[in-house]
């Protein structure tokens, strides 16, 4: 079991969820989930949807979560996946920061 799987499961005790429940609760696979939690550490975005539905923060995760993106790359890979969900409103404020000079 993973790092991430031990404090997972521990938090699905706590409640009385299993992990079919996790994964509808934070929108994970169930397949995806159960490789998380046995295997392979995930990356940031499913900690936080995963921290999100159980109810903590996710630095309950951060400690134990051996792999880490580089934060530019973590960000264009949540922006990816997001990017249909974004209104228009939104849009414009994440270009407004990517353009925004130092100092402003």
């Amino acid at each position: 079991m993973t790092k991430f799987g031990e404090k997972a499961e521990a938090r699905m005790k706590a409640l009385g969820w299993d992990q079919k429940t996790l994964a509808e609760k934070s929108g994970v696979p169930a397949s995806s989930l159960n490789r998380y939690i046995s295997t392979n550490e995930p990356r940031m975005d499913i900690v936080l949807r995963v921290s999100k539905a159980l109810g903590v923060d996710p630095t309950y995760f951060t400690e134990t979560v051996a792999k880490a993106i580089e934060p530019y790359d973590e960000v264009i890979s949540v922006v990816g996946r997001c990017k249909g969900g974004l209104s228009a409103e939104q849009k414009r404020r994440i270009i407004e920061i990517l353009i925004a000079t130092e100092g402003e």
